[in-house]
This record gives structure tokens, sequence and C-alpha cells, in this order.
């Protein structure tokens, strides 16, 4: 059964991506679970200036050492209410929760501040994270302890927070709480590659600025895992001649064909698993990671491999360890590749494989997120430019001219939601991941009764 959600992070149209055989069941974080992980944890972002952002894009190792750096913070063992720990990135928050968080904002405003179109404080904002974090909703004390009493392994205890697809770090959050009257009063649809950003300070057009810079999001693709799964996971081939292959368009158009891919077994050790409430494990066998704490954000992406240590994971520093040692990482933080050299001062696999994708633009594309013709040969910017603006994504793969580069070209005067697909997602298998819609939806719920 597929599932269509896409590339670079948030699910974008067919343009920029294709359907994603992931998970045939995606578990949501619901109130009891939260409060067993307990309230987001803020994604502790590093403060890097212009200089930092030029250097990053002229040096594909410091650019490859900001990206382990990225990791290894979401990776961070943090302890939750329920005992153990997860990844930080697993106490994030889903869409589902961002909907009742926003709901119950919106009408404690009460309708004056309604109609005015107040924002909340900061100290509201607050209050709010810690509602989330203890709520049971419809739950029961009892089907809390019920829930936890099934927590009897470290997969399980990974488990709680569910194999959502998407997650938002608090900072991100905020952002929809803090500033929704711009972002319901924006009209995406009124765009195009030539509309200018809002102002010099702030280059989009949905937000009244720009997202702060412990803005994060964490993309997952999950694969069933378990003893009722017995081929074993995908094995996506990143080796020097195999990447020249699809860039040229002489392997699947230059695409990722997730069914001609090679499988090979993984237990829970060798690849990051959860077991949800009914017993179901799911391996995570895709993520990208975006960070604001660039103003054209940090995009990193980590793919499993049985063969991690090769190519794309030759790098990876020793402290990234448990199942993580079994994942490659890659990672752009501009349009533009201005390390002259190729292999970016690598030898061996990582070397080449750094080589056979250099080019004018960056490179960075996962097999298990990026899928359908040409996907092979993207960068994540590139399509994340247009979100917010959905009308051009169909052409952004297949047009050379106006979208140079397979799409990895910077087109855009301006970037209307900020680089981020969940502003307004097309084609979204589910409503909930159009975070404007979502916002818009509400405050129509109440403008009748607050207009009388």
């Amino acid at each position: 059964m597929k599932s269509v959600y896409a590339a670079c992070v948030i699910a974008v149209a067919a343009g920029c991506a294709s359907a994603d055989e992931g998970a045939s069941t995606s578990a949501p974080i619901r109130e009891l679970e939260r409060r067993a992980v307990g309230k987001a944890q803020a994604y502790p972002a590093d403060a890097y200036s212009d200089e930092d952002a030029e250097r990053f894009a002229r040096s594909k190792r410091a650019r490859r050492e900001l990206g382990w750096r990225v990791v290894a913070k979401a990776l961070a063992p943090t302890r939750i209410p329920a005992g153990g720990t997860v990844p930080l990135f697993r106490t994030w928050l889903g869409g589902d929760e961002l909907g009742r968080m926003f709901a119950k904002m919106y009408g404690d405003l009460g309708r004056d501040r309604r109609v005015a179109r107040d924002v909340p404080s900061a100290a509201e904002v607050d209050a709010l994270f810690a509602w989330n974090a203890t709520s049971l909703g419809p739950s029961s004390e009892a089907d809390y302890f019920a829930r936890v009493a099934k927590v009897t392994n470290q997969q399980a205890v990974d488990g709680l927070a569910g194999n959502a697809r998407t997650s938002y770090s608090p900072g991100y959050a905020r952002k929809y709480l803090e500033d929704y009257p711009t972002i319901a009063a924006c009209d995406p649809s009124a765009m195009s590659l030539a509309t200018p950003p809002a102002s010099d300070a702030n280059f989009t057009n949905c937000f009244s600025r720009e997202m702060q810079t412990d803005a994060a999001v964490a993309k997952a693709s999950w694969r069933r895992n378990d003893d009722l799964v017995t081929e074993g996971l995908p094995i996506a081939d990143t080796s020097a001649a195999t990447l020249r292959a699809r860039l040229a368009r002489t392997i699947d158009d230059g695409g990722w064909q997730e069914h001609d891919l090679p499988m090979a077994p993984a237990g829970r050790d060798d690849a990051y698993t959860v077991e949800l409430s009914g017993g179901e494990r799911y391996a995570l066998v895709g993520m990208h990671l975006i960070t604001k704490e660039l103003r054209h954000w940090v995009w990193v992406t980590l793919w499993w491999s049985p063969r991690a240590d090769e190519d794309f994971g030759q790098d990876r520093p020793a402290e990234i360890g448990g199942p993580w040692r079994s994942y490659k990482m890659c990672v752009v933080t501009d349009f533009d590749e201005k390390d002259p050299d190729p292999r970016g001062g690598f030898d061996g696999s990582l070397g080449d494989a750094l080589e056979a994708t250099h080019g004018t633009s960056t490179w960075c594309s996962n097999a298990f997120i990026e899928k359908g013709a040409h996907n092979a040969g993207t960068n994540c910017i590139g399509c994340h430019q247009h979100a917010g603006d959905t009308s051009e994504l169909a052409s952004v793969l297949n047009d050379e001219q106006r979208f140079p580069r397979t799409g990895r070209a910077r087109v855009r005067a301006g970037f209307p939601a900020d680089y981020s697909w969940a502003f307004a997602t097309p084609d979204s298998p589910d409503d909930k991941g159009r975070l404007q819609k979502m916002v818009r939806d509400r405050m129509k719920a109440y403008a009748g009764q607050d207009a009388r």
C-alpha cells in the first residue's frame, strides 16, 4: 500500500517528487503518549554568521562537519517522563498536535481578541506547550498507565512517539501560533517566481518575519521491520559509479525506483526501530533534518545502509553510535556549489562519491524520500524555494530552461513560506499537513459566532 508524501522534508507535488512507498500506517503521537514523552524539547541551535554561511558554501568538509553536528544534536538522548530516553527529535510535535494546540489557543483568546486578530503572548504560548504535555484528551488515567505498561524494551520506549512522517521543533511550531494573522491572510496563488520578498530583512511573503534559528523539522520514512517481514530493508547504492549513472539519467530516468533496489536483513540493532502499541515494529530508512541555523537553512538527509561506512558514511563521527551508525548523510547549505575541489578534500569512496555529484549546483538526494524520474539529481533547497507557491511544481524537474539543473538553481526573487512545504502542501493525503489551512479552518469556525 502506497502513502503519498514527498521530497525534501515536507510533502510536495509530483514535480519535485512523487509517491514514497513508506509505512503502510502512520501512527501520530496521541495525547496519552505525549504525556509519556513529555514536553517537546527545543532544538539547541548554534548561532552562525553570514561569514559562516559562506564558509560552509565554499567547503564540502566544513559543510559535512556541520551536517554531522546537526545530526548529533537531533539524536541527543533525552529523558522522558515514562522512563528511559529517546532521541531529542522524537519529542517534537506532529501536525495533529499543532492542530490541537492552535484550536485551544484560538478559542482561549476570546471573542474580542479574535476579532482584533490579537496574537498570544510568549507566556501564553509557553503555557500552551505545558498543557499539551499533560492533557490526556479523550483518554483516561487508566488508558495512560495501560499504554505505559506496554513499554518493555527500548524500541517500545521509542515507539511512544509513534511513526508519524513529519515532526516540528517547538521553535517551528511557535510560528503558527504567534503569527497566525499574517499566515491566514497570505495568498500563495497570487505569487510567481518574480514576486519580491516582504523586505530585505524578511525574504518571505506569508510570515511577518522569518523563522527563528531554533526552528527545525524532521521528515521520516519508515518500513515495517518485524517478525512478519522477512525480506529486509531496501538498499540504496550511493557509490560513485551509480550516482554518475543516475545523474546522467541512464538508470531509472535519473530517479530512485525503490522496487528495483536490493534488500538486506536488518535487526533492531542495525536500524533505528520503534515498536508501536500493537507490537508492530517499524525501521527508519530515511530522514530529512532541516534547521534554520543558517538563513537559508541547513539541509541534512540520512539513509539506512548495511554498508554504512562507505561513501557518505565514511566520515561519520564516532559519537554517533547505536543503530545510527548504520546511516549515511549528505548536506547542503546553498544553491551553488562553491567548493572548487570536486572531492572536497576527501580520499576514498566519500571523495569518489562527492566527485561524482560535483557540479555548478549542490547535490543531496535521499533514495527513500525523493521518488520519481529525475529526483536523484536534486538538492532539497531547490525544491523548497517554491514552498507556498505550488503553481510551478509540475515543471520543476522537467523544464530545464526555466528551472536549470533539475530544479537545483535559485530562480525565485523571494521565498514565500520560508522554504517550508508544511505551509501549504499540494496533493496532501491528509489536510492536517496543510498548516495554513489548519489556521484558516479554525478561524472560519469561530467567524460566525464572533460576528454576532
